[in-house]
């Protein structure tokens, strides 16, 4: 349970505070949600602006200030310090990226933003925050009411905290709410939806009211009551308060009420893991830390297909990606390596590759495992010897002859190569300076083929 380290704000005008407060604001200036209010210069600071689309309020855009780092989240564009980025999106120790229902931005400063491009806003902020902040979402000491509704003493109203926390811009035209009175209550109504039934492992662990007043207040501001919003955006909260604290909201939207649309062929759930298992990732879900949340998720038995981007597919179906896509089953070969693609993951088996020694100047020698060092020599060496692992593998012996050169005493001159068939000292291949080629002293003419033993053929 975590919901006291989160605030939100959501639908006509409703806010949730750190501590636990449920009130109502409609401003719709640019606000101050919650800044870190501890020392001079904030660590960060979460403004937000809301208007109207079509009647019903939504929210404009979210500015997230994380030191010298100022990120614009609108719903068209996201920028950083003026400059347009895509998302994903990592910088300043800030992970930005969207799914098909959220933006999500993560700081290690400790906090996370999360707006689902309508009309609700989520930040959750660590402990180490405590009574530090300041903003629409409180003061974040653990009591519902003080400090936040009380100023000199006096109880105040929430459009007067609300105007409070105004963030004021140059030009910008923008008036402050002002009081109202109460209006006809839509209690019942209301009451009847969150008292019922299926909500019923929810309030165990919220309590209800706030949210059945949020909901009278939505109704009471509808010009249309047919028209879902009404009441759709309390609801949803709910539900979402619900998974913070750790329950499970049951599936409450239906085709004709409150209905939520998901790309491809992903189902909405209420409360899932946001960490999807993709053919590139199928773990992912495994090792989740992360609060479950509501959202477009794949059905059970499907992951994600983020290499063609085929929405949800079984497994079984996941392609690989190496410079370009490979089928499951198509094989990608690399020097060293061959890689099969076997439902979205590559099985590797390491090639055998010749290995090189050599002699170079008669005195600088290489090893078949590439170490370089100098040798000067005054007669025969083994420079190989290989013995026979089974039947079909060959074994022989390499000697070299290192001499002084005659006209340089200091160097070291190759004089001769002798090759051991078999490691047999009567089966020899001699190579000399002179470009003299013999086996077992007798001169031969390349090219030379001959057979070697047991069927093997030896050719020069």
């Amino acid at each position: 349970n975590h919901v006291s380290s989160i605030c939100s704000t959501w639908g006509r005008e409703h806010f949730k505070t750190f501590d636990g407060d449920v009130y109502q604001f409609p401003g719709m200036c640019e606000y101050n949600l919650v800044s870190d209010c501890h020392d001079t210069f904030p660590e960060f600071s979460v403004h937000m602006k809301r208007k109207e689309s079509d009647g019903n309020p939504t929210v404009s855009y979210v500015v997230v200030t994380i030191s010298d780092f100022v990120f614009h989240l609108s719903k068209d564009v996201v920028t950083v310090n003026d400059q347009p980025v895509k998302l994903p999106h990592y910088q300043a120790g800030v992970q930005m990226e969207r799914n098909a229902v959220y933006i999500k931005l993560q700081s290690k400063v400790g906090i996370i933003v999360m707006w689902n491009l309508d009309d609700a806003v989520m930040v959750e902020i660590d402990n180490d925050y405590t009574n530090h902040t300041c903003g629409l979402c409180g003061d974040f000491n653990g009591v519902p009411v003080y400090n936040e509704f009380l100023l000199d003493g006096r109880k105040i109203s929430p459009i007067e905290f609300g105007n409070i926390h105004k963030v004021h811009r140059p030009n910008d035209e923008c008036e402050d709410p002002y009081e109202e009175e109460d209006v006809s209550q839509e209690q019942n109504t209301c009451e009847e939806m969150l008292h019922a039934e299926t909500w019923s492992s929810c309030a165990k662990l919220i309590d209800p009211e706030p949210y059945i007043q949020a909901c009278v207040q939505d109704m009471c501001g509808c010009t249309n009551h047919s028209d879902d919003f009404c009441v759709c955006s309390t609801l949803s909260e709910f539900s979402r308060q619900c998974s913070h604290a750790g329950g499970e909201p049951p599936n409450w939207r239906t085709s004709e009420f409150c209905a939520k649309q998901c790309p491809s062929n992903m189902v909405y759930e209420e409360s899932g893991s946001p960490c999807v298992d993709t053919c590139t990732h199928q773990d992912t879900s495994s090792f989740c830390e992360d609060h479950k949340m509501d959202g477009c998720f794949c059905p059970p038995g499907t992951v994600f297909d983020d290499i063609s981007m085929r929405g949800c597919i079984a497994q079984s179906e996941c392609q690989c990606k190496h410079g370009k896509i490979y089928e499951s089953g198509e094989v990608y070969r690399q020097e060293r390596e061959e890689c099969t693609c076997f439902e979205g993951r590559w099985a590797c088996e390491s090639l055998s590759t010749p290995s090189t020694c050599a002699v170079e100047e008669g005195s600088h020698v290489t090893t078949f495992d590439g170490k370089d060092f100098t040798f000067h020599g005054d007669c025969y060496y083994t420079l190989a010897k290989v013995e026979r692992k089974d039947d079909a593998s060959p074994k022989f012996t390499i000697l070299v002859k290192l001499v002084p050169c005659a006209h340089q005493e200091y160097d070291t001159c190759l004089k001769t190569l002798k090759i051991l068939l078999n490691n047999d000292r009567n089966n020899v291949l001699t190579f000399t300076a002179d470009g003299t080629v013999k086996q077992n002293m007798q001169s031969i003419t390349l090219p030379y083929f001959s057979g070697w033993s047991d069927n093997k053929e030896l050719k020069i």
